[in-house]
Parts: structure tokens; C-alpha cells; sequence
């Protein structure tokens, strides 16, 4: 019997993992991931999966998990300011954050790829497109996701949504300094996000880039980012937290 091998294959070129796979290399293997996101870059699959079941999750929520949350911005309204009707505004707040989750988790991914393309093609002089950023971040929100999936159960045990897991654990009570608002924001889980795709953009470099630059220069990313959200949050009463 002839073996007649696929066109890629006798090429000589590597065949792009599936989809399942690619995710599983995002949380096992970074670096391996970005370096087949070189050959092709998918991302729109990638991100929506992550997207719609970012949403799903929220729709999901516990009913009272979501009256806490309304009681808490309740008791944070000035006096004298009429409360809507609950149960509108708890419909409200289930179906309008599950959109939410939809259109940010495309937001906050179209925004990374373009502060990747920034800090590695323009400082870094690296070559890779925008969509290959983009690709890597679409990979590494399924960390993020896997952090949603894991905070939720101890939202509904505390009764608490504003509750992340990270530094803000140390914290007694609820922040309300910039140094509180800054921990709170430092979570186990973007921390690992950076990580990953810093490995991922050490991959997507073709070894152009060593992975402890790639890690730096994404967790200083992020650094700016939780410094700018506890900035907002210090001066607007927690508004970003």
C-alpha cells in the first residue's frame, strides 16, 4: 500500500493544533503555543467560546448573589436618591452583565493585542502582525475564564461579587486607599495571564525574544493597568475595582 502524504506534511510543515489542544498548550505550554501561532493565528472562535461562556456563567448566578451585590450599591447611593424597582433591577443586572461579559471580553482582547503589537513590534522591534497578538490573547483568556469559573463559587458562599483572588485577600476590609485598591486588583489569576502570555509572545518571536523578556515586559502591561485602575477607583470611590 502507497502512503501518499497530506499536502502540509510533505511540505514538511507542521499542521496547526486544534482548537482544544491550542488551549490546553495555553495553560501546559505557552511557548509551543505561540510558536504554532506563527504558521496561523485563530482567534475569533477562540475568544467567543470563551465569551459566551463568560455569560452563560453570569446568566447562571444565584439570585440572591445578585440582590447582595444590588443591596451593597444601595447602600452606597446618596440619601434621598430614589431605588429602582428590584426586580426589574435584578434583571436588569443579570442579563446587561452577561452582555457585558460579551462585548468586553472582545473589548479587553482587541485592546491587549494592540498594546502587544506596541511594547513588542515597536520597543521590542519584533515582526508579528496584529492578529497574531490578537491570537495569542484569545488563548490566554481561558485562564481568565478558568478564574471566573473559580471565584464564582465563593461569590455565592460570601454573598460578595466583589470578592477576587489575589492580594486583596490580605486586606481586612474592603479597600479604600490607592495601596488597598492596588492589591485588591493584583490577582493569582492575571498574574498567571501575563505570564502565559509573555511565554507566548517569547514563542510568537521565534526565539527571537527569551520568555523571561516576554514575562517582564507583560506583567509590566499589567502592572500599569491594576496602577490605573486603583487610580480611578481612589478617586471615584471604587469605580473600577
Amino acid at each position: 500500500m502507497n502512503f501518499q502524504p497530506q499536502p502540509a506534511e510533505s511540505a514538511g510543515v507542521e499542521a496547526t493544533p486544534n482548537l482544544i489542544t491550542r488551549v490546553i498548550m495555553a495553560f501546559t505550554a505557552p511557548t509551543n503555543l505561540g510558536a504554532a501561532l506563527r504558521r496561523a493565528s485563530p482567534w475569533f472562535w477562540t475568544l467567543a467560546i470563551v465569551a459566551i461562556i463568560g455569560a452563560v456563567i453570569f446568566v447562571l448566578l444565584p439570585a440572591d448573589v445578585l440582590q447582595a451585590s444590588l443591596e451593597a450599591q444601595a447602600r452606597a447611593r446618596p440619601e434621598g436618591q430614589e431605588a429602582p424597582d428590584p426586580e426589574t433591577m435584578l434583571m436588569i443586572t443579570r442579563f446587561g452583565g452577561a452582555a457585558s461579559a460579551l462585548v468586553f471580553t472582545f473589548i479587553a482582547a482587541l485592546v491587549t493585542a494592540g498594546a502587544l503589537y506596541l511594547a513588542f513590534n515597536v520597543v521590542h522591534g519584533q515582526d508579528a502582525t496584529y492578529k497574531q497578538h490578537l491570537s495569542a490573547a484569545a488563548h490566554v483568556w481561558w485562564i481568565s475564564l478558568l478564574g471566573f469559573a473559580v471565584v464564582v463559587p465563593i461569590w455565592i458562599s460570601t454573598q460578595d461579587m466583589q470578592t477576587k483572588l489575589g492580594l486583596g485577600l490580605l486586606l481586612q476590609d474592603a479597600p479604600e486607599t490607592f495601596v488597598g485598591y492596588l492589591l485588591n486588583n493584583i490577582t493569582l489569576f492575571g498574574l498567571w495571564m501575563g505570564a502565559a502570555l509573555g511565554a507566548v509572545e517569547s514563542g510568537l518571536s521565534g526565539g527571537r525574544l527569551t520568555v523571561g523578556k516576554g514575562i517582564g515586559t507583560v506583567l509590566a502591561l499589567y502592572l500599569i493597568w491594576v496602577v490605573f485602575q486603583a487610580a480611578l477607583s481612589t478617586l471615584f470611590g471604587g469605580f473600577g475595582a
